[in-house]
């Protein structure tokens, strides 16, 4: 599939992910510059097609999701091949979409059959008043000082429809519209949950369970760590030992299901333990952090490492899925990066591409932290210097959306720890 695709996580004002929005850009953005977008003209949804392909479940752990169409999808009968329930799934219609009779029609028959669909707003009230019969969803597309005006003004004219705001990338930003009375803004776009906020005040201490995970880290990443030892102290969290068993029978090769902790550790051996349990942790650590997080960190992870070969760094694929999953840190500690590193200890160059954004391997992460906002031209910028086709990249994100979905689908029952 010809089609670089990432879904966007849409946020409550309380930070929970409420579903995601499709972005996606069609072949490399720069040779298809001059172009018409492929996606306009075509008949067939690829997004529709991602999604029966990876499942609701991969893409948006099973909440609602966001999917674009254009005029010529609408027309068309782009549903028979939906294979999730009609409920989950919003139509984004495309702001070039003419609101003529068929165009109507088709919204009406399909909101029948229990689709509902979103428009974009532009500052333009009659285009909205167009759609409102079916329109569930309205998403701001105007500049930031206007956000909370035009929220107001959307909600006076259609009292029941969720409004979205988009690409608030500024934690500061997110919380004066959230604290704002003024403001009906119900959803948030935007890379703001991933930020840390820098503070001159002194950080508050660490929990003693976010402790006591940083010293497991510790312990798996010395060169000759001890077996006993680690499942000792995995022990002592039966959450995290759940998580870690939940890893172990997800990525090993075993034929037969691993059933304990002292089974894994002999049967795994250093390297892969180490991989794992910084998996398990990490994903411990974000607790406190909104939900998202958790998800970001071990897709990008694996997406990291599936990117490892196409960057000629195959041998690296350990240091980089551990880079991808340290690098929300600073996020899920509560303080920036530099000092989160102080207490986990990593190899060099992990250290050299998050605290100093240096090295081959950052330049890995920068490509994944690119894709993830759907900045499509910097993407086909580094795939044409490397020779990287569409393809290859379009596969390596989603078996990391495959993995992710296998891993936190594992169950485990707790008599095995």
């Amino acid at each position: 599939m010809n089609l670089l695709i990432v879904p966007k996580p849409l946020f409550s004002s309380d930070m929970n992910v409420e579903g995601y929005y499709m972005a996606a850009q069609y072949g490399n953005a720069i040779l298809e510059s001059t172009k018409s977008n492929p996606l306009d003209r075509a008949m067939d949804s690829p997004f529709i097609d991602f999604m029966n392909e990876v499942g609701l479940d991969a893409l948006t752990q099973d909440k609602i999701v966001f999917l674009p169409i254009s005029q010529i999808q609408l027309v068309t009968d782009l549903t028979r091949d939906i294979t999730e329930d009609a409920s989950k799934i919003v139509f984004l219609l495309d702001n070039r979409i003419v609101p003529d009779e068929l165009v109507l029609e088709r919204c009406k028959h399909l909101s029948q059959q229990g689709y509902n669909f979103a428009v974009y707003f532009k500052g333009d009230l009659e285009y909205v008043k167009a759609f409102n019969p079916f329109v569930s969803y309205v998403f701001l597309k105007v500049p930031l000082n206007k956000l909370i005006e035009f929220s107001a003004l959307v909600q006076r004219e259609f009292p029941r429809v969720t409004i979205v705001a988009t690409e608030i990338s500024d934690k500061p930003i997110f919380d004066q519209i959230v604290m704002s009375r003024h403001s009906k803004i119900d959803l948030f776009d935007g890379a703001f949950y991933k930020v840390h906020i820098p503070s001159s005040a002194k950080q508050n201490a660490l929990s003693p369970l976010k402790t006591n995970y940083i010293q497991l880290l510790n312990i798996v990443n010395q060169d000759d760590f001890d077996f006993q030892t680690f499942t000792r102290t995995v022990r002592q969290d039966t959450a995290l030992a759940i998580q870690f068993m939940r890893l172990v029978n997800t990525a090993s090769n075993a034929r037969t299901e691993v059933k304990n902790l002292n089974q894994a550790a002999a049967m795994l051996g250093q390297k892969e333990i180490k991989k794992w349990v910084s998996t398990a942790v990490s994903n411990a650590l974000c607790v406190d952090s909104p939900s998202e997080i958790t998800r970001l960190s071990l897709i990008r992870a694996k997406f990291c490492e599936n990117l490892a070969r196409h960057f000629e760094m195959g041998m690296a694929q350990e240091n980089l899925f551990l880079m991808g999953l340290f690098s929300v840190l600073d996020v899920v500690l509560d303080m920036p990066i530099q000092e989160a590193l102080k207490m986990v200890f990593v190899p060099p160059q992990i250290h050299s591409a998050l605290a100093e954004q240096k090295g081959d391997l950052y330049s890995i992460l920068f490509f994944v932290q690119q894709y993830e906002q759907g900045h499509w031209k910097e993407i086909s910028r580094v795939a044409l210097v490397r020779n990287i086709t569409i393809d290859q990249i379009h596969f390596a994100y989603k078996e990391a959306l495959l993995w992710y979905s296998d891993l936190i689908n594992i169950t485990v029952d707790q008599n095995d720890i």
